[in-house]
């Protein structure tokens, strides 16, 4: 495990000057904190303000890490841009006294239909590490997926689980069959119940300048050589599904579909890999331009820039069945389980807040429902004309 080491402010400093970074001004007054210290989570009431506080208090080296994007950051920004150009169609009349916000995945049931998706490397943030994310998912009953590169092994994180709690478990392709054969075997013994398999960086990762400035990444060690074929003979080894992850086209999506996948991820990881790379909302609406019918053949998750429930609500209209958050829980784990919770809480009041007010009762009537989205911006941006359905 990789020893926690907090970032320690040499003399006092204040936070007021901190780059926020072109986060929504929704008030948070930093004036009062202290360079290096996790300024008091009560102060917090949105994933934003998360943020600040993250890079307020871990070393710029480890924030770094997790912020992180490939060359420009045109899709990190992409991803963040997207909500303001699409509207919420919030219908009266409607009977909202008892909100359901449960979903399914894979036939599991989850009391949210986001979940929090996988990244790397929990302990740069908490000696606690992924075991905060664990619990926290296991007291909400959301889904928590840790990465094959998490700051715990496997076992150790799967060991942290509450009773009957369901987690999925991501992998890459090495280049190291044997390794990849090794880790699936590990996981599927653990107790995870699917493999959301990372199929699109083959060979290197993405050139990150911020994390570059404190490091020298290089080569990924994942295959060069990938194909369908590939997953095809790794299914076979095991009695838990694989899940595509970080499917970027309508093409493949339609693609995975096709050859019996139960559902597919679209992810661009974050605009961690390739940049200029599309949204999950350019994917999202490409496939129901071109393959209207694989919303009905597959389940479909989706992440990217989710900072608000309403954001959750636009992907699952725009046919995500859930969505995962990413760096919003490693920020928040500066606090550790109690900074995890935060995130869930969070999300889990604006989620039912905003169903209400938009004539939702249960989340599972708006998933592929574009009556309660409006994305006519982004669809002249992305293809020239608006879509017809």
């Amino acid at each position: 495990m990789r020893p926690f080491v907090p970032f320690l402010a040499f003399a006092t400093a204040f936070a007021a000057d901190i780059d926020t970074e072109g986060l929504p001004n929704t008030g948070l007054d930093t004036s009062s904190w202290t360079t290096g210290t996790a300024p008091p989570i009560t102060s917090l009431v949105n994933l934003h303000d998360i943020q600040i506080a993250a890079k307020n208090t871990l070393s710029p080296r480890d924030y770094a890490y997790y912020r992180t994007a490939a060359l420009d950051e045109v899709t990190y920004l992409a991803n963040l841009n997207d909500w303001a150009k699409i509207k919420l169609n919030g219908f009266s009349f409607q009977n909202t006294a008892n909100v359901n916000m449960k979903t399914s995945m894979l036939g599991y049931e989850f009391d949210s239909p986001f979940f929090i998706a996988p990244a790397a490397q929990a302990g740069r943030a908490n000696a606690g590490a992924e075991t905060n994310l664990v619990r926290a998912a296991g007291a909400a009953n959301i889904l928590y997926v840790p990465s094959i590169s998490a700051t715990q092994s496997t076992q150790e994180i799967a060991a942290a689980a509450v009773p009957g709690q369901v987690m999925f478990h991501q992998e890459y392709v090495w280049a190291d069959s044997s390794r990849v054969q090794s880790e699936l075997a590990e996981i599927e013994a653990a107790g995870y119940k699917a493999i959301f398999l990372t199929v699109d960086n083959t060979g290197v990762q993405g050139i990150r300048n911020r994390q570059q400035r404190y490091s020298a990444g290089g080569d990924s060690g994942h295959s060069l050589n990938f194909s369908i074929a590939s997953i095809a003979e790794l299914q076979s080894t095991l009695s838990i599904p694989i899940i595509p992850k970080g499917v970027k086209t309508a093409h493949d999506v339609k693609l995975c579909a096709d050859l019996g996948f139960p559902a597919v991820y679209i992810s661009n990881h974050g605009g961690r890999v390739v940049d200029m790379a599309p949204t999950a909302v350019q994917v999202l609406l490409d496939t129901r331009r071109l393959y209207p019918e694989v919303f009905n053949q597959i389940e479909i998750y989706a992440d990217g820039g989710v900072r608000r429930a309403s954001h959750v609500l636009t992907l699952m209209a725009l046919g995500a069945k859930a969505v995962g958050v990413g760096r919003p829980v490693m920020f928040a784990n500066i606090y550790g389980q109690e900074g995890v919770e935060k995130v869930i809480d969070v999300l889990n009041v604006e989620l039912e807040t905003t169903m209400r007010l938009m004539g939702v009762g249960d989340v599972g009537d708006l998933v592929g429902n574009r009556s309660f989205v409006n994305t006519r911006q982004i669809e002249y941006e992305t293809f020239g004309m608006p879509l017809m359905y």
